[in-house]
């Protein structure tokens, strides 16, 4: 098998690195789930091109409806990372993260120094089995990993006994599903977070922002503030810097290129 660097020279494209941790997973089945890892392959970002992946970690649950079948619900793709960052740089103080699923958000929140701890709630049980089986907590400092609590729960109906700054929601298989705005306003109403990142927001603000000040004007974060106010009404989290705007029209972009359902029309 050829070296995933001179693959990636081959094909006139880069090898996916990131500067956030990637923890090294084991082969497995726990209950319906099952972590697999891919050979090489080339997979597109969130916000940038393609890129080259090697043994990418991949979750997979058995299809209910055949259980032959298995379906992906995470992997450690350039896309999935790229949709997660700005989550995980924003996050503050308490943070609860709803969606367990490789735990990949859970460490890379607990290992930002603004965060002093980090609550997960996941339903399923077999997905909490799977983290401590895959030994992730192990391989960070004692310190970062002290921060992290999971919880059995629902997340759309769990209440925080303790006070929470930062909400950081991803229970969906994939991006953009129905109802997600409405998920995450259920899960604000029980928990009353400071303030809020979810899987996907810049989709739906983009939707929005379509919607409100029509399809051709640029984007703006003064546009952006009006439409958390006037129609998404959660305390969204933005990044201070302009490229967020670049990021946000660039994954617009990206899925209109794919051909990709880009959000909700939210009212």
């Amino acid at each position: 098998m050829m070296d995933p660097e001179e693959l990636a020279r081959a094909l006139g494209i880069k090898l996916f690195r990131t500067p956030f941790f990637l923890p090294r997973y084991p082969d497995g089945e726990w209950g319906k789930w099952r972590i697999i890892h891919t050979g090489s392959g080339i997979d597109h970002g969130y916000y940038t091109r393609q890129w080259l992946v090697s043994n990418m970690p991949v979750l997979l649950c058995r299809n209910p409806q055949n259980p032959d079948t298995w379906e992906t619900w995470m992997s450690l793709t350039p896309h999935e990372i790229e949709s997660q960052e700005t989550g995980c740089v924003l996050a503050r103080g308490h943070t609860a993260i709803m969606g367990l699923g490789l735990g990949w958000i859970a460490l890379n929140v607990a290992l930002n120094p603004a965060v002093k701890r980090v609550t997960v709630v996941e339903y399923d049980p077999d997905v909490i089995n799977l983290f401590a089986a895959a030994g992730v907590l192990e391989q960070v400092p004692s310190p970062i990993g002290e921060k992290i609590r999971i919880i059995h729960a629902d997340a759309l109906q769990w209440r925080s006994p303790e006070p929470v700054d930062f909400l950081f929601a991803d229970i969906w298989r994939t991006l953009v599903e129905p109802g997600v705005l409405a998920d995450v306003r259920s899960m604000q109403a029980n928990v009353q977070a400071g303030s809020i990142y979810f899987w996907g927001q810049e989709l739906i603000l983009y939707a929005v922002f379509q919607r409100l000040f029509g399809a051709h004007g640029p984007l703006t974060r003064e546009g952006l503030s009006q439409c958390i106010e006037r129609e998404i009404r959660l305390p969204l989290v933005l990044p201070e810097d302009d490229a967020y705007l670049d990021r946000i029209a660039a994954a617009v972009e990206n899925r209109r290129n794919r051909l990709l359902p880009l959000g909700e029309d939210v009212r």
